[in-house]
């Protein structure tokens, strides 16, 4: 016998067993059906084969009736004994064995005659007979079947009688021939059926191909007569769980493959597991797409990162000198100056400022394109906006002996919800644009409500100019960054193209639409629409008063200052000292809580992070008795961190403001007059005012700033350089602190020595390595994600260093 045969024989033996198994176990009922459809299916095969090779019959059509839909065996009263196959024409409710069903229940009526004619012509015969008739296959449903009695095959004397059926609208047997191509033909994938002994019943697929391996190797084998020990170990937990009755999936690598394993068990009618289905499918390309992704993902990170270094940086080093150029350029200014010098300075000073405008913009341009610009939803006055617009640009437009004009609907919602900064920074570069291309004419604001609901309202604002416009082939590019009609335009139209780019990131930020018309020599109108929800008045957040330190409103005030930080602690002695108050200075909140236990305070600072008692702690304790004399004092919290939900949390502690450190000493003053509730006496200010949050948010990188320092220092050289020897105690406590602590990976510590080192550092202008500081503290206290933080520290013990040495440099004699 060749070898081919004798391992089928085998695998026959195999599955005679296993069908004797079933046979032996009563609830295997179904199974055994299936069994039995399919052994009846592949006899079927043979069978035509066998005629094809015989050459007995040439007539296609028995090569048709060979393949049948269902089979049937009655009685002569017509009574179904047994039936096989109708899977797609009856619900599985519509046969049991409750009961008998006569054959001819199931033949449309008009048809239960025809088939009486031929069962008895048959009978008579001895010969078999082929009809066409109408099956009832559900409620209201007929199907067109052609029917063969084949009384050849039938058993007469056991009153058995074999009907055969093939309905006319499809073929089950072509069905499961396709079925088959496709079961042995699916790309990248196995699939296994196996039984309880982990022996193949079916087999599919050509992935195993690859392996010198096809679907006759498993069929009657156990997996662990197909697979080495070591692919076993891997394989085995998903075949058992499968068996088990679980569903289970992973990943598995097999011979430099990776393949993705889903196992499910197949149930019986009784819920039982009979067996399990494992499907395996080649995902090593997937794998390395998804690792290239990976490297991908991490490159434009560290793109970002480089990026946003160099932008950091360039700001800097652009705006150290300019700083320089712009002061002297002031200083000249109040020289004696002939005409040709006066207007020398005007032009290095008009080149200046714009320089200035420039780096500014770009750096705000990239946080745009980072998606770092925080969006404010506050109520707001509009009409303030406008005011503010109208001062601004009336004096502008009066240089250039332009008309300025301001147009609001008389329907304007008074108070809107949105983000006024925003609002205003849009409409400023619309008419800053608007003036810079007008030579002459009038430049115009308009606002009119476009849409309104009860708690919406949609503002269409315009800008409009009589200036030299843009031409119909340059408006499709007006707003692209770095674009002012490019080289079509560019004698006429001059810029980098930012203030427009910046006016569309806004707006679409906001969730709005911007648009222009234009005419060329005739002028330009730019649209902003901006959806905006309503507010009342009383929504209003009151606004914090503006005060002047020569109004001393603090002289006399009992404030109570809790600090850790030497520096801070000098710091504060100055500021309290100069605005002659009566402090008290402590160290810790401990210290904090007994002062407050025994003295009656106007004001208490606290800073957050302090030993024994944190601020937190401190103003809870403040807070536990009603009857305690400071009971009702007002806390403001002095803290470095400037997360949300750290305010959100010291808030709902009990204080009643904060202050972000670094702080200066006008925005220290005007929020503890205003918690006190001072009213201004409305002394001039000496003071200039702060730069806009975006101008402050922009200084950033490792310069060591001592103007800050000398400001407060006056002329005190003593004072300055004890400032700067303390700072330098300090810092070379954070760097004993981290040099340390990263050996042994206390993490704790390092982050808690980052948040101390936040203020100091800022105070000197040292944002970039400040920020580290944050991202080390975030990193060690919040996420506790402790793999990155050896890198940042030694980065950051480097930067320290540097810092040590620029801090003793700085010192004066």
């Amino acid at each position: 016998m060749p070898t081919e045969y004798r391992k089928f024989d085998k695998r026959l033996l195999n599955v005679s067993e296993a069908i004797e198994k079933l046979l032996s176990e009563e609830e295997n009922t179904s199974e055994l059906e299936q069994i039995e459809s399919w052994l009846n299916t592949q006899l079927g095969k043979i069978k035509l084969q066998r005629i094809k090779e015989s050459n007995i019959l040439k007539d296609q059509s028995y090569d048709r009736n060979l393949w049948q839909d269902g089979i049937m065996i009655l009685n002569s009263a017509m009574e179904i004994i047994h039936y096989s196959g109708f899977k797609n024409y009856f619900s599985s409710s519509t046969f049991n064995y409750s009961r008998k069903f006569k054959f001819t229940e199931f033949i449309h009526d008009t048809d239960k005659e025809t088939f009486e004619e031929a069962f008895s012509l048959a009978l008579s015969h001895l010969k078999n007979e082929t009809i066409e008739i109408d099956l009832k296959t559900g409620v209201g449903n007929l199907n067109r079947c052609e029917l063969e009695i084949d009384i050849v095959s039938s058993n007469i004397n056991s009153d058995r009688y074999i009907l055969f059926f093939r309905f006319m609208e499809s073929n089950d047997v072509q069905a499961f021939d396709y079925q088959s191509i496709v079961f042995e033909n699916l790309p990248d994938m196995d699939v296994y059926l196996y039984d309880k002994d982990y022996r193949y019943i079916l087999c599919g697929g050509r992935e195993k191909e690859k392996f010198n391996l096809n679907n006759s190797d498993f069929i009657g084998q156990t997996m662990f007569d197909v697979y080495d020990k070591q692919t076993q170990r891997r394989v085995f937990p998903f075949y058992n769980k499968a068996l088990n009755g679980e569903y289970t999936e992973g990943e598995v690598r097999y011979r430099d493959n990776v393949y993705y394993i889903v196992a499910a068990p197949v149930k019986n009618h009784q819920n039982k597991t009979i067996a399990g289905i494992l499907i395996s499918q080649n995902v090593t390309n997937d794998k390395l797409l998804e690792e290239n992704l990976i490297k991908s993902k991490e490159q434009a990170q560290k793109a970002d990162k480089a990026k946003s270094i160099f932008i950091a940086n360039m700001s800097h080093e652009i705006r150290t000198p300019l700083n320089s150029i712009l002061g002297f350029t002031e200083q000249l200014e109040k020289t004696e100056l002939n005409q040709k010098q006066e207007k020398l300075i005007h032009l290095i000073k008009n080149a200046s400022d714009h320089l200035l405008y420039l780096v500014t913009e770009i750096v705000f341009l990239f946080k745009l394109g980072m998606d770092k610009v925080y969006l404010e939803n506050i109520p707001f006055l509009v009409n303030d906006i406008f005011i503010e617009l109208e001062e601004i640009f009336t004096q502008q437009t009066e240089k250039k002996s332009l008309d300025f004009e301001v147009i609001k609907d008389k329907n304007l919602p008074p108070v809107l919800t949105g983000d006024p900064f925003r609002l205003k920074q849009i409409l400023m570069n619309l008419l800053v644009n608007a003036i810079k291309y007008t030579d002459k004419g009038k430049i115009t604001l308009t606002c009119e409500v476009q849409k309104e609901t009860k708690g919406k309202a949609e503002i269409l604002f315009k800008v409009s100019d009589t200036g030299i416009g843009i031409s119909d082939k340059d408006l499709p590019y007006i707003f692209d960054v770095f674009e002012q009609g490019n080289k079509r335009t560019e004698k006429i139209r001059g810029g980098a193209g930012l203030g427009l780019g910046i006016c569309n990131r806004l707006v679409n930020l906001l969730k709005g639409d911007i648009w222009v018309e234009s005419k060329l020599n005739v002028g330009s109108t730019f649209f902003v629409s901006l959806p905006f929800k309503k507010a009342s008045v009383d929504q209003l957040k009151e606004r914090e008063q503006q005060f002047d330190l020569a109004e001393k409103l603090l002289k006399g005030k009992k404030i109570l200052l809790a600090d850790d930080d030497d520096h801070n602690l000098i710091l504060a002695e100055m500021l309290l000292k100069n605005w002659r108050t009566d402090y008290t200075l402590v160290k810790n909140g401990i210290e904090a809580i007994t002062k407050l236990s025994s003295e009656k305070f106007d004001l208490v600072l606290l800073d957050i992070h302090m030993p024994e008692k944190d601020g937190v702690q401190v103003v809870k304790s403040m807070h536990s008795d009603n009857t305690a004399i400071n009971y009702k004092t007002p806390a403001v919290a002095l803290t470095a961190n400037a997360l949300k939900s750290d305010i959100h949390k010291y808030l709902k502690a009990g204080f009643d403001d904060y202050v972000i450190k670094p702080f200066k000493e006008n925005e220290l003053y005007n929020k503890l007059c205003n918690i006190l509730g001072f009213k201004s006496e409305g002394i001039k200010k000496t003071n200039q005012e702060e730069p806009p949050m975006e101008e402050k948010l922009t200084e950033t990188g490792d310069t060591f700033n001592v103007q800050e320092l000398k400001k407060a220092a006056g002329n005190d050289n003593s004072f300055y350089n004890m400032m700067l020897d303390n700072f330098i105690k300090n810092a070379g406590i954070v760097l004993e602190a981290f040099n340390s602590s990263l050996e042994i990976k206390n993490w704790q510590e390092i982050g808690e020595k980052a948040h101390k080192a936040i203020p100091s550092f800022k105070f000197f202008g040292l944002t970039n390595l400040a920020s580290n500081f944050e991202k080390i503290e975030d990193l060690a206290l919040r996420k506790k994600h402790f793999e990155e933080l050896p890198e940042l520290t030694n980065q950051t013990i480097f930067q320290i260093e540097k810092v040590i040495e620029k801090a003793e440099t700085a010192k004066t004699e």
